[in-house]
């Protein structure tokens, strides 16, 4: 992937604290960023100011082209009463973005997949491994042992509504969008250390539409890969806030679109 757009820095004020140089990245276009109309754009925060320690975004779909988002730092994250937590988990050196968290298992639909171990999630010494919330990412990661079981409780899922699985490049797992299939599209949830806490991916961010010459295709938002990232996509309508000072991220679903206003 590359990305075009903006860095720079600016003075922040914050509770009466003026903190100088803080950097900020904006980008405006992307190569091999699957975002557009599906999810909002992506701010990044080089690196949060001392005694920015809390801070929160919610991502709308990018349907909404004209309206934009909030990044909240501090008291003005919302409070919501349904939030759940996990640990961030120290970085320990690894080099890349994002905060790494204790991932121990994966659900489709009510299903929790047996076959996925907690092991599977592990982070390994040398840095490898382990699970990431990232928005630098489009689509979510997971590593191949798990993807692979995935993919196969998908299709299983589906092929009892008489999907009709079709090929598309650069992806894995995709069916012809059928109004039966349609209507029974599974969902995702991601099962973390602790046990109350359960990110719940939506049918609608799991799958992406494509288009081809004999009409619309759906395939699995989902690829494989070396170490699992719970990508972009799959945060649409979750608020997520980030305790850095306490090690603990928690999120709830929100209509992110309540969170934004309309673009000068």
């Amino acid at each position: 992937m590359s990305v075009e757009g903006y860095l720079g820095h600016d003075q922040l004020i914050h509770d009466g604290n003026v903190h100088q140089l803080v950097h900020f990245g904006c980008a405006h276009k992307a190569i091999h960023f699957q975002n557009i109309n599906r999810f909002a754009g992506v701010i990044g925060v080089a690196n949060l100011a001392r005694g920015l320690t809390r801070f929160s975004y919610c991502l709308f779909a990018g349907g909404e082209a004209t309206r934009r988002g909030f990044l909240r730092f501090g008291t003005d994250v919302p409070p919501n009463l349904h939030y759940m937590s996990t640990r961030i988990l120290p970085v320990h050196g690894a080099h890349v973005s994002g905060h790494y968290v204790s991932l121990v298992g994966v659900s489709v639909g009510a299903r929790r997949l047996g076959e996925i171990r907690p092991e599977t999630f592990t982070r390994h010494e040398d840095g490898q491994g382990g699970c990431v919330i990232d928005l630098d990412t489009p689509l979510t990661v997971l590593v191949q042992e798990a993807y692979d079981v995935v993919e196969e409780a998908v299709w299983l899922d589906l092929r009892r509504h008489r999907a009709e699985q079709v090929k598309r490049p650069g992806y894995g797992l995709c069916v012809r969008a059928s109004e039966a299939v349609r209507r029974h599209l599974p969902s995702l949830s991601l099962h973390f250390a602790e046990e109350e806490a359960v990110l719940v991916v939506s049918p609608e961010q799991l799958f992406l539409m494509v288009d081809d010459e004999q009409g619309r295709v759906m395939c699995l938002a989902v690829t494989s890969g070396r170490r699992t990232i719970i990508g972009a996509l799959q945060q649409v309508d979750l608020r997520f806030v980030f305790d850095l000072k306490d090690s603990k991220l928690s999120f709830a679903p929100e209509s992110c679109i309540q969170d934004s206003v309309e673009a000068a």
